[in-house]
């Protein structure tokens, strides 16, 4: 993998839509190019609780933009492979697209995950027990944008073990959204649970969804009312119907 993003999220309150920093490490053929942090105002508010955490609190934060005002200024890091440690990252980020109504499609890789099934025998896989295990600088922990540089060096660890080519899985599930096609419109006909299954399939592969932006964002769309209308079904097949012919290419 030669280029991803790795981003670490704060929250001010329990709710995942509750950002309140975010921080991100862009990286390029093993080598950070370029790290950054920036300060949001919440929704929902401050907690005592997560500013305890992080130290971040309501004064730090009143005059800055919240994450829809700050999305252009990092929306071009949502292009490239993110890299984060835990599906908290990805559940903040799938709140704040759904709260602001952006839309966000994104390739997501969890460390912490990959840890647990290359290093079974560590005692825990934080994000400090694993930059000491791989010799990494101190760093302060839950400053998002110290938390994501760790990260961003964890991964290469971790692929550097495991010599793993993380394109090859991308692939099998290309295969699995061929055929998951396939079967829908084997009859010629697009129904409303084929559609949702689709959705599901499409919201558990982001790369996957990724790459067939216009197909994501219309099954969104059509099932936002919880109903499927002809007209509907009729535009959703011909959609499939192009991405199939793309896929036999």
């Amino acid at each position: 993998m030669k280029e991803f993003v790795a981003v670490d999220f704060e929250t001010a309150n329990p709710q995942r839509v509750s950002a309140c920093s975010i921080g991100y490490a862009k990286v390029s053929n093993c080598e950070i190019l370029e790290t950054k942090s920036f300060l949001m105002k919440p929704v929902g508010g401050h907690a005592s609780f997560q500013s305890k955490i992080h130290g971040i609190k309501e004064d730090h934060t009143n005059d800055k933009p919240n994450f829809l005002e700050l999305f252009p200024t990092i929306e071009e890091i949502f292009n490239y492979q993110l890299v984060a440690h835990s599906i908290f990252d990805k559940q903040v980020l799938n709140a704040l697209s759904n709260h602001y109504d952006i839309g966000l499609c994104f390739e997501y890789i969890d460390t912490c995950a990959m840890a647990k099934r290359q290093l079974p025998d560590l005692k825990n896989h934080k994000l400090k027990t694993l930059a000491k295990h791989f010799g990494l600088p101190a760093f302060q922990h839950h400053d998002a944008g110290e938390d994501a540089v760790t990260c961003a060096k964890i991964f290469l660890n971790l692929i550097g073990e495991s010599g793993i080519d993380f394109s090859k899985s991308v692939e099998t599930d290309i295969s699995e959204f061929t055929g998951l096609i396939k079967g829908i419109l084997a009859d010629n006909e697009v129904n409303y649970k084929e559609v949702y299954g689709l959705l599901y399939w499409l919201e558990d592969h982001t790369e996957v969804a990724s790459r067939y932006k216009h197909l994501f964002a219309k099954t969104k769309e059509a099932l936002d009312d919880e109903y499927l209308d002809v007209l509907e079904e009729d535009e959703i097949k011909g959609i499939l119907q192009e991405v199939l012919h793309g896929l036999k290419k």
